[in-house]
């Protein structure tokens, strides 16, 4: 059931989010091939095309505009999203329909929560991919790959990885990254659900909003004594090792205690969705 519920989830927002994803790597392609024309050539090769235009560059300076006018409504839309399909599935009308249905109500959290990483996820992916779109083949083209001392490169690349050990690093960091993500979905429906309980009927709104602030600065307090406690400090080291050990330790600190608040706000949510939400 929860996969019919997560496919449910994903298809309400694909209406809005997929054509925003498609038009963005739509407007990366034309950045690319703008900016590489701009670097080729010194007038760039949309003067003769764009004939309503006075410059190139205008067309040019729109169409980065145009990029990240876009990127900016993936952040919000997504964010919107994740917040909106919450509150009206849940909370609003459809929540006397979503709360009939033979599911428990972990299940329809779940399905809320996995709605709304993929969808950040794949916001994610697109924007990354658009920076890939638009750069890539302007450094490619500027690379004289027969003078490229390949050897020299692979040493390089065995060098670092024998000395730094980089996938340590990579792997902390991006659990670290994906952890938080987690968290700040949870927090955001915790305050949600908090500010629908009777007190906070007149202000609920406003009550979310500051439950979150207050909520993300009390866990990230915790988490800062918790760096404090195990004298872990990045400012005050002295080598590139000693920093690059307290960093790993620093991750694998906030993965573990991100976790436990993850924990905390899907428990509490989960609480409050069985005993304090009135419909």
């Amino acid at each position: 059931m929860l996969g019919k519920l997560l496919k449910y989830e994903m298809k309400a927002s694909a209406r809005t989010l997929l054509p925003l994803y498609i038009g963005t790597l739509l407007v990366a392609a034309v950045c690319s091939f703008t900016l590489t024309s701009w670097i080729h050539t010194n007038t760039g090769i949309f003067e003769n095309v764009a004939t309503n235009a006075r410059h190139s560059e205008i067309f040019s300076g729109f169409v980065f505009l145009l990029f990240f006018c876009l990127c900016v409504a993936i952040v919000v839309l997504t964010a919107m999203i994740v917040i909106q399909r919450f509150n009206k599935s849940l909370i609003g009308d459809e929540g006397y329909l979503m709360f009939t249905l033979p599911v428990t109500h972990v299940q329809l959290l779940s399905s809320k929560l996995l709605a709304g990483i993929l969808w950040i996820l794949f916001g994610t992916v697109i924007m990354g991919l658009s920076a890939v779109i638009i750069g890539a083949p302007s450094v490619l083209l500027n690379i004289n790959w027969m003078t490229v001392e390949w050897h020299d490169v692979w040493q390089a690349i065995q060098y670092t990885w024998a000395e730094w050990h980089p996938l340590g690093y990579i792997i902390s960091t991006g659990l670290s990254g994906f952890s938080n993500m987690v968290a700040f979905v949870l927090l955001v429906y915790l305050s949600i659900m908090i500010a629908q309980m009777e007190q906070f009927n007149k202000h609920r709104v406003v009550i979310a909003v500051v439950l979150f602030f207050l909520l993300n600065w009390g866990f990230s307090l915790i988490e800062t004594m918790l760096f404090q406690l195990f004298g872990l400090d990045l400012m005050h080291t002295v080598t590139s090792y000693d920093f690059w050990n307290i960093y790993n330790v620093m991750m694998w600190i906030d993965i573990t205690f991100t976790v436990v608040q993850c924990i905390v706000c899907f428990a509490a949510t989960v609480w409050l969705m069985r005993k304090k939400l009135n419909l």
